[in-house]
């Protein structure tokens, strides 16, 4: 993983811009292959690593079928509080990656109402991905924010080792709740090869060695302290908690920075 450290918002955009002149070139110039749409992720710590909200709740790991099976558990519970329905088979649909896998949309609602999940959000917006880096109030002021981009696929086939984590991109379109189209988003999930089990792994771990199979994976690091700079840029954008969510919560945190934050710094 390339890491390329900034020292201001001013400084990202020009690397953003210098960014996708070479993903263009790349598209125009690839040999007819395919070259994938741009991910991004922000984070609100320049130290975290790239983990699943699953990770983050359990060093416990799950294969693709244990994974489903508690899913598929739990459906009835979700099923008789929210009155909504989903689709899912007894049986997963075998033990090669489907895209999108079995149970996905399922998967991405539990993941938006805090379950633990395997797949890692991004959005195709590089100004979405900055908004979560530098939104919280709270970021340390003399640490730093991390911006990734990701693309899977660059001109040239993926032959992945036998037996090492595959990151594997899952695509935009899945019904979903609305924000996931308002956000851009797009999820990936690492997989490794375990006899005749897809296990879960980490994605730091996929992407740990450059190995080229795994696409191109960059860390765009700039100083917490440019985070009034950047909110002012990307809410004149409607970039907001509002516009990525449109629920009362991120109207009123849009309102609180409109009306007290941004105000109290240009005094």
């Amino acid at each position: 993983m390339e890491t390329i450290e900034l020292d201001s918002w001013d400084a990202f955009e020009k690397s953003l811009s210098s960014f996708f002149a070479q993903w263009n070139k790349l598209k125009k110039e690839g040999g007819g292959g395919y070259v994938s749409t741009p991910l991004f992720r922000g984070q609100s710590d320049a130290s975290w690593k790239l983990e699943t909200t699953l990770e983050r709740f359990t060093k416990q790991t799950f294969n693709t079928y244990d994974y489903y099976k508690i899913i598929r558990g739990v459906k009835p519970a979700v099923v008789s509080i929210t009155g909504k329905g989903w689709s899912l088979p007894e049986f997963m649909e075998g033990s090669v990656m489907v895209r999108p896998p079995t149970g996905y949309e399922f998967m991405i609602y539990l993941r938006h109402h805090g379950f633990p999940s395997p797949l890692l959000d991004w959005t195709r917006s590089p100004y979405v991905a900055a908004f979560f880096a530098f939104r919280s109030p709270q970021v340390q002021k003399d640490g730093k924010v991390a911006i990734y981009s990701y693309v899977e696929w660059g001109g040239k086939g993926r032959v992945g080792v036998g037996g090492s984590p595959i990151v594997h991109g899952l695509g935009p379109y899945v019904e979903s709740h609305k924000r996931h189209y308002a956000q851009q988003c797009e999820y990936t999930v690492c997989l490794r090869q375990d006899k005749d089990e897809r296990v879960y792994c980490s994605h730091e771990s996929a992407f740990a060695d450059n190995r080229s199979d795994q696409g191109e994976i960059k860390k765009f690091t700039l100083p917490a302290s440019e985070r009034r700079v950047a909110l002012k840029q990307l809410h004149r954008m409607n970039v907001t908690s509002f516009s990525l969510f449109g629920n009362e919560e991120s109207l009123m945190e849009t309102l609180a920075y409109q009306e007290i934050e941004d105000t109290s710094e240009t005094e």
